[in-house]
């Protein structure tokens, strides 16, 4: 069974372990923090840390063996849904980064300065959730 929620307590060893592979430090305790689970298993962990009316999303992460499955992309919709759903309409991020600009994130500066990229939430969940190339 998939599951995708925000992270317990229980969940922050084997969450941390996950983060540490790709050095990451993270004490898991501010923002929006989920985490992937697939047959009581984590395999992925995602956060966006608040700050006022705008959120940075710090990372998603997907175990190396169930990359290529598109669940990061799940991770990610999640995250920007919670982040939605308390009033956050805009997402940053500090690094150039080709796959969160393929999932709609645009390069630039825009109003705080230092980030590399932002998402507008409410034009990504205007657009489709999945588009194919090759249908008509």
């Amino acid at each position: 069974m998939i599951a995708l929620r925000k992270i317990n307590k229980e969940e922050y060893l084997k969450a941390k372990s996950i983060l540490e592979k790709e050095n990451i430090k993270d004490d898991l305790l501010k923002g929006i923090v989920y985490v992937f689970i697939d047959n009581n298993i984590i395999i992925g962990v995602g956060k966006i840390r608040l700050e006022g009316d705008y959120g940075v999303l710090e990372y998603v992460i997907i175990e190396e063996e169930y990359r290529g499955l598109n669940l990061g992309d799940a991770l990610l919709r999640s995250l920007l849904f919670k982040a939605e759903s308390i009033g956050i309409k805009k997402i940053f991020y500090y690094n150039m980064n080709d796959y969160l600009f393929k999932k709609g994130f645009k390069y630039g500066e825009e109003e705080t300065g230092s980030y590399k990229m932002f998402l507008n939430i409410e034009d990504f969940f205007s657009k489709g959730c999945c588009s194919y190339e090759d249908e008509i």
